[in-house]
Parts: structure tokens; sequence; C-alpha cells
């Protein structure tokens, strides 16, 4: 298991069985927050052998759930990037960015596809 000090969301994430997200071993939590600008406000999982990225939880009052995101939805692109083709820092830069800004998500809900635009929020506890 490959252990890594990255967010996804704007919450700590596990990252399928292969890769786990974790904030753990940072002294100074708010160092941390300031490196993580804004995100989208949902756990994440990756499986990084077959490159695919799932939504595994969206909380209440956030992006994602304003966007109506759901546990088990699949991000196939990320700002039109197959996520397929990206490695995980490339995901996590992609996900991440200046508070208020917006990023276009295409998702696989069981048979359909549909896009959204998430507008990225501050990290929060």
């Amino acid at each position: 298991m490959l252990r890594a000090l990255l967010v996804l969301a704007l919450l700590p994430a596990t990252l399928g069985s292969d890769c786990e997200v974790s904030t753990g071993g940072l002294s100074d939590s708010s160092v941390w927050r300031e490196s993580w600008p804004g995100g989208i406000g949902a756990i994440l999982g990756y499986n990084a052998s077959e490159r695919r990225l799932f939504v595994r939880e969206v909380p209440a009052d956030t992006p994602s759930a304003e966007v109506g995101l759901r546990a088990g939805d699949e991000i196939v692109q990320i700002d039109g990037h197959d996520v397929s083709a990206l490695e995980l820092p490339e995901i996590v830069d992609a996900l991440r960015g200046e508070v208020g800004s917006q990023v276009k998500l295409r998702v696989r809900r069981a048979d359909e596809t549909f896009d959204v635009d998430v507008m990225r929020a501050p990290y929060r506890e």
C-alpha cells in the first residue's frame, strides 16, 4: 500500500485498495490547509491498477453535494482530461485550485454519463 500526503478533495480521503491518502504526520495543519487552497468537497477513491476515480462519500453542504454527485459515481474526466491517462499527482493538481474557480467533471453513473461544473471551496475540517 502506498501512503501519500495528498488530498483529492476538501476532506481527508482513502484512495482505493492500493493507495491511501492521509493528512497524518503533518505537525502544522494551518500550513497544510494553505497548501491546498480549494477542492470539490468529496471523499474520493482511486484504483491505481485500473486507473479509475470514484466518489466514496459526498458530505452535505459541499460543492459536490450542490451539483448532485453521489457515492459510487465514477469521475472519468477532469477539465477534459481522461482520468485513466493521468497519474495520481496530476489528478490531485487538477481537482484542487483557487477557491471560487470551477472544475468540469465528466461523471459516469450506471449507464449515464454527464458533465458537472464544481465550484472549488476552502478546505474545512
